[in-house]
């Protein structure tokens, strides 16, 4: 991630948070009544409300009736109730639920929920939680339009390749895979579905913390997640297969397939590719993300908010990332094509591979994916993704799993997509990003690290993250997906790699917070300049705290030390040290995230 890309992350964080609250779990009585605006579905067959009778409790935690729905799940299932008691004998299991007792008998077992189901004149209400933590059955929640998906059985279907060496070779691996990333749920706040494959064998394939906070549903490896500028690498083998066809060249300029397109006459398909194209990028645009939901319907509206901006440099000559140029590769698929872009997937890609979990992750208002998009770090509130994803097209509107996303990954090594040929031109360097040695080939980056050629990319939305790293040199592929935006995923992965290759590799650690003597926060007060005209951060000193404010903005987030110079927030996966010189006086701030570092200079 670039500086500048990098300070804006950090800086959003701040718009984010003034329009946010903070997730806090309490518990409330059951006061709420029976509502009519839910739809239930149960293998997508919907069950009329009157049979399920759901609310929401003043926790807004969703109440189902369980009297006539586990019938649904199972034909087989009866459920007695005898006062506040209630058995439910399901699918092998005999499960006791008592009225406003959290835990929940399975067994004999004890399994404790966040809420009580409650029972009422004979009808059992249980939370949703209940479905995915005592049943284990996939739940999709959408609170914007009170829809609910229950599904009967594992979504996640068998891989349709061979797993070709014997997982107890792995086992060993794989706990410590699970324990690491069962640390960094409680220590660094991770949630989210986690793949680890090596020479076809998967080692782990396993969800961890919560899809929904509010509801207490947790990840599962059927949970679906939006992949982000992850679907470039879609829209890029749907042009080559394209080319394969004979359809397009990638040095055809754009203006063949959209006449009326400035520059389109200078400007090639392989510059969209590539990110060389010099177009503006449309989200960098306020505009962009004033659109209304139904502006997204036609394309052409997003096409038309940068078409006739002026190029940021001659087209070829250097990268910069534009999810504009991925926008215009989505609608030239449809034009040469002559389908729509997700149909052209759902044939070309997504049906062929059996990748029957990946598809848009909105229908126009209609949420798609299963998770829950948060914003923040150890601190984390809700957050809508419908425009970003809305608008996104062929440069970030997908969702998908783990599983179907490493069906995507064997298929790269055969040739059931495209041949071997053009599978090598798209995982070529074709232009340098970095002077570290990082190039972009055709929807995804390419480096050489300690285990070779490493073919790698991510997806961040205001809810999301996303990342898939293939190590060919050592057939290990780790795919990382999770409903926290911006999460410090490139580490994540990093570890990973080091857990599944043998390697050294440090448990997370939960930060600690130590007390600053008065004296010296008060020397850290001041504004600081931010390197590249990017703005300013203010920090200040308010009854024994530090806070920092960007931009004279009006949100002051609270700092928290881990030494007498090193901070850290809350709010975002960001630390901040202040650095003091030999006369022992503070001259600037470093702020570090992702791996990334920028440096502000104290001006007052």
């Amino acid at each position: 991630m670039f500086k500048k890309s990098l300070m804006c992350i950090f800086l959003s964080i701040f718009l984010a948070f003034s329009s946010g609250s903070i997730i806090e779990i309490t518990a409330h009585a059951e006061t709420a009544s029976i509502s009519n605006e839910f739809t239930i579905n149960v293998d997508g067959t919907n069950i009329p409300s009157k049979y399920v009778q759901p609310y929401q409790n003043l926790n807004s935690v969703v109440m189902l009736s369980l009297n006539v729905l586990c019938q649904k799940l199972d034909t087989d299932a009866k459920l007695e109730v005898k006062n506040d008691s209630a058995l439910l004998n399901i699918s092998n299991y005999k499960i006791k639920i008592e009225n406003n007792n959290k835990k929940i008998s399975v067994n004999g077992k004890n399994i404790t929920l966040a809420t009580a189901p409650v029972i009422k004149t004979n009808i059992v209400f249980v939370p949703l939680e209940f479905f995915s933590e005592v049943l284990g059955k996939t739940i999709n929640w959408d609170n914007s339009t009170k829809s609910i998906e229950i599904y009967t059985s594992s979504k996640n279907i068998e891989y349709s390749f061979k797993d070709v060496l014997n997982l107890k070779n792995y086992l060993t691996i794989s706990q410590k895979l699970d324990n690491y990333l069962n640390a960094l749920e409680t220590t660094d706040n991770f949630h989210g579905s986690v793949l680890v494959a090596r020479n076809g064998s998967i080692i782990l394939n396993k969800g961890y913390g919560k899809s929904d906070f509010e509801q207490n549903i947790k990840n599962t490896e059927d949970t679906t997640f939006p992949i982000g500028s992850m679907t470039k690498q879609f829209t890029a083998m749907a042009i080559m297969q394209l080319v394969e066809r004979g359809s397009i060249n990638v040095d055809d300029v754009i203006s063949k397939y959209i006449p009326d397109f400035p520059n389109g006459n200078i400007i090639t398909i392989q510059e969209l590719l590539t990110h060389s194209s010099g177009i503006v990028n449309c989200t960098n645009l306020p505009e962009f993300w004033s659109m209304s939901i139904d502006s997204f319907n036609d394309i052409n509206n997003v096409i038309n908010l940068f078409k006739n901006k002026p190029l940021e440099f001659q087209p070829g000559s250097k990268f910069s990332y534009s999810n504009s140029g991925y926008i215009l590769l989505g609608y030239i698929v449809e034009k040469v094509s002559g389908t729509n872009y997700i149909d052209y997937l759902q044939k070309n890609i997504f049906h062929p591979l059996n990748m029957k979990n990946t598809g848009l992750g909105y229908n126009g208002m209609k949420k798609m994916y299963t998770s829950t998009g948060y914003s923040g770090y150890l601190d984390v509130f809700p957050i809508s993704d419908m425009v970003t994803i809305n608008g996104a097209y062929g440069a970030g509107d997908l969702c998908s799993t783990t599983g179907d996303l490493y069906k995507w990954d064997r298929a790269l090594y055969t040739d059931k997509l495209v041949k071997q040929s053009t599978l090598k031109d798209i995982f070529s360097n074709h232009i340098q990003i970095t002077s570290s040695g990082i190039y972009y080939g055709y929807g995804w980056m390419l480096s050489k690290e300690n285990y070779g050629k490493k073919i790698y990319h991510g997806g961040n939305t205001l809810g999301f993250t996303s990342n898939i790293a293939r190590y060919p040199d050592k057939d290990l592929t780790i795919i990382i997906l999770t409903n926290v935006g911006y999460y410090n995923i490139n580490s994540l992965n990093d570890t990973l790699a080091d857990i599944s290759l043998g390697k050294n590799y440090e448990m997370p650690k939960k930060k600690s917070i130590i007390k600053v003597d008065d004296a010296l926060l008060d020397k850290y007060i001041g504004n600081y300049k931010i390197e590249g005209n990017l703005g300013s951060i203010s920090i200040t000193h308010e009854n024994g705290h530090l806070y920092c404010e960007q931009n004279n903005s009006g949100q002051k987030y609270e700092l928290f030390a881990q030494s007498q110079n090193k901070f850290f927030l809350r709010v975002s996966d960001v630390q901040i040290n202040f650095n003091i010189n030999d006369k022992n006086q503070v001259t600037g701030i470093s702020l570090y995230e992702s791996g990334q570092e920028i440096s502000a200079e104290k001006i007052k």
